[in-house]
C-alpha cells in the first residue's frame, strides 16, 4: 500500500536511532533483480526483530514473491514486488525508497478511525491566545490544563515543558494531547514522560537482536528519571489515537507507569522496533525494525498500547465543532 509521502518521511525520521547497516556503496553494483531481491531477502531474514513473534514464515514469502521475478522487468515493476513483499511485515518502520516511488505499510492507521481533528483543536481548543512554546501548545479550558504535543520530532527542553504547563496557572488536571503524533526523538518523548514523574520508575525493557533467528541480549530495563520539579503532579489524562507511533507509541508506554495518569482514547499504532536503514545494490534504500521494546511486564509494544478507557469521536459532536473526547477528559478530571 502506497501511502502519503509526508506520513512516510515523519515516520522515517520518527527513529529511536539512526544508522546504516551497509559499509560501503553497494549502488556502484548495480546487480539485477534477482541480486536485489536476495539482498532485501536477506536483510530482512537476519536483521528483522520481529519474524518470530508476528509468527511470519519469511522463507515461504520469499518463495511467493521470487517467483514473480523475471528477465527484462521493469524497474517500477521490480519495485511493486519489493514493496509488496514488505507489507507482509505488517510494520510502519519498514519502508523502501526509490528515486521514482516510496512505500512503507500504512494499514496500522489507515484501517482506523481517525479520531482527530486538528481544525477543531486549533479553533475551539487552543485558540489564537494558546501559550506556545517550540513544539507544544498549552491552554487553560475551564479549570483544566490541556497541552498539545503534535510531533517528536520538535525539540524542546525541560524547562519549555515546565513554561507551557506552569502558564495556565492553577488547573485541576492535565491533558496531554498526542493524537497523531507519528513520533521522533525517543530522547523527547522519554523527556516528556519524565516532566511528570516524581521518582525513578521503571517502565519496560529493550533488547538487541544479535543474529539470525530469535537471538536477542539480556533484558535492559528503562527508567523515567525525574527532573529537578515535577511539572505538575495531578490528576494527568493522556489522548491516543491509532496515529500515536514509534516514539509515541513509548511515550504512552512510559507515562502509563506513573500512578496519576490515565489513557483515554484509542490504542496506539504501535512501532515498538527500533528502526535502521540500508541499501541495495540498485542504490534504493530500505528501512526495517531491529531491537525490540517492551512494556513493564516484558510483552511486546510494535502491536500498540491499549487505552484505559476506549473513546472514539462522535461524528454528530465533530460536525457541531466538540471534540467529545477532549469535553470527556475534562469532566473525568474535574469528577472526584
Amino acid at each position: 500500500m502506497f501511502i502519503n509521502k509526508s506520513i512516510l518521511t515523519t515516520l522515517i525520521l520518527s527513529v529511536f536511532i539512526t544508522a546504516g547497516c551497509v559499509k560501503e556503496d553497494l549502488s556502484e553494483t548495480g546487480g539485477n533483480v534477482y541480486e536485489n531481491f536476495d539482498l532485501l531477502w536477506n536483510t530482512i531474514n537476519d536483521n528483522y526483530c520481529y519474524l518470530e513473534y508476528k509468527n511470519l514464515n519469511w522463507d515461504s514469502i520469499g518463495n511467493e514473491y521470487s517467483s514473480q521475478l523475471h528477465e527484462g522487468m521493469t524497474d517500477k515493476d521490480f519495485f511493486t514486488v519489493c514493496s509488496n513483499m514488505l507489507n507482509e511485515l505488517k510494520d510502519g518502520h519498514v519502508w523502501i525508497y526509490s528515486d521514482f516511488n516510496t512505500s512503507s505499510y500504512g494499514d496500522w492507521y489507515l484501517d482506523y478511525p481517525q479520531n482527530f481533528n486538528s481544525t477543531i483543536v486549533e479553533r475551539e481548543y487552543l485558540g489564537t491566545d494558546a501559550i506556545w512554546v517550540t513544539g507544544l501548545k498549552s491552554q487553560k479550558i475551564r479549570n483544566v490544563g490541556y497541552l498539545r504535543c503534535p510531533s517528536f520530532m520538535n525539540l524542546f527542553s525541560f524547562s519549555e515543558i515546565d513554561e507551557a504547563v506552569s502558564q495556565l496557572g492553577d488547573i485541576e488536571g492535565l491533558i496531554i494531547d498526542i493524537r497523531n503524533n507519528t513520533g521522533g526523538s525517543l530522547i523527547h518523548a522519554q523527556l516528556l514522560a519524565s516532566a511528570f514523574c516524581k521518582v525513578k520508575t521503571k517502565y519496560g525493557y529493550l533488547r538487541f537482536k544479535e543474529g539470525k533467528g530469535d537471538n536477542y541480549s539480556d533484558w535492559f530495563p528503562q527508567y523515567l528519571e525525574p527532573k529537578s520539579k515535577t511539572v505538575f503532579d495531578g490528576k494527568i489524562v493522556v489522548l491516543t489515537n491509532r496515529m500515536c507511533y514509534s516514539a509515541a507509541n513509548e511515550f504512552t508506554n512510559a507515562i502509563r507507569s506513573l500512578d496519576n495518569v490515565t489513557i483515554i482514547g484509542d490504542k496506539t499504532g504501535g512501532g515498538g522496533g527500533m528502526p535502521i536503514s540500508s541499501e541495495l545494490y540498485n542504490g534504493w534504500q530500505i528501512g526495517y525494525s531491529t531491537n525490540p521494546m517492551f512494556d513493564i511486564e516484558k510483552n511486546h509494544t510494535e502491536s500498540g498500547i491499549e487505552p484505559d478507557i476506549y473513546l472514539n469521536m462522535d461524528r454528530d459532536d465533530e460536525y457541531n465543532d466538540i471534540d467529545n473526547i477532549i469535553e470527556y477528559s475534562i469532566d473525568y478530571l474535574k469528577s472526584d
